[in-house]
């Protein structure tokens, strides 16, 4: 019979989520023995898992990364790799990469009230239990990624790719070739900068217009801040001026949709403007919604 591991609480993904939950298991429940299931060989989820160009937040690090461990870059809008770098250091600081089971991948979790614990199997049979489960496993299936089917699509010779499974393979293939994105939201405008280089020619196909506001890669304030005070005065600084902005900015936009849309459209139409009549520009970049109904994306 195959031994079984237990465990006071189990955290089931090491991604943002996984982690911050890991911290404050250590800070709020110090004689809780705990351990972080991870089916992949690195921590991270998202930001190890997805490779295609140019992947990065689409929310500013000051407010997405943990309370515990500030950010400290004056890169608000942060590519994977400083975000994977961020993660790492973190779960060392913290002492939490010990508790890591990598390449631990659970299949099956049940909950039973006779001896009121979780009893987890592992792919590989291995066997764990605990009181407490915590789900920190993201939100959507690494394996299968919605894919709509596009009716005649077996008929076109290309390469038809969706960006979870974008592997080092496509990123040759784009160099030199025609490229069509299907979807204008956040995906799509992290990708489309970072290949138009390389490809010949990228035509993007949206359904409906995104509300976009362009935002330089570094803060300029941020970088302020950074020089010339101490780090631990700066980190806070910059966090709740993203914070309050941030709010502030979201209330205007609720309250005053009109205005709102007025003044990031003529932001938007600013950047275009060399290139496309106002006529036209009404045309492609006029969201049928306010702003802040859907995801407001950053270019």
């Amino acid at each position: 019979m195959v031994e079984e591991n237990h465990y006071d609480c189990l955290i089931i993904g090491a991604g943002i989520s996984g982690l911050d939950a890991a911290y404050y298991l250590q800070e709020h429940c110090k004689w809780a023995s705990y351990a972080i299931l991870e089916r992949r060989a690195n921590l991270g989820g998202t930001w190890d898992f997805f490779k295609y160009p140019g992947i990065r937040s689409d929310s500013d690090m000051y407010t997405f990364g943990f309370s515990w461990k500030l950010w400290k870059s004056a890169k608000p809008i942060a590519p994977a790799e400083d975000i994977l770098e961020y993660l790492k250091e973190a779960a060392e600081e913290q002492g939490i990469m010990k508790n890591i089971n990598f390449n631990t991948d659970i299949s099956n979790a049940d909950w039973e009230s006779a001896d009121n614990r979780w009893h987890l199997t592992t792919a590989s049979g291995k066997k764990y239990s605990c009181n407490v489960l915590f789900g920190c496993s993201g939100y959507y299936s690494y394996e299968t990624p919605f894919e709509p089917i596009f009716p005649g699509q077996e008929n076109f010779p290309g390469t038809i790719v969706h960006p979870q499974k974008w592997t080092a393979e496509h990123d040759k293939l784009v160099v030199g070739a025609k490229v069509a994105l299907i979807g204008s939201g956040a995906t799509a405008v992290t990708i489309l900068p970072n290949i138009s280089d390389s490809a010949s020619h990228v035509t993007l196909i949206q359904r409906t217009p995104t509300y976009i506001a362009g935002k330089p890669e570094i803060d300029p304030f941020a970088q302020f801040c950074n020089n010339w005070l101490p780090q631990s005065i700066a980190v806070k600084i910059n966090r709740w001026k993203a914070v309050l902005l941030g709010a502030l900015f979201y209330q205007f936009c609720v309250r005053y949709p009109e205005r709102a849309k007025k003044l990031i459209k003529a932001g938007m139409f600013k950047e275009v403007e060399s290139v496309m009549s106002t006529e036209e520009f009404d045309k492609h970049f006029s969201p049928p919604y306010n702003p802040w109904q859907q995801r407001f994306c950053l270019a």
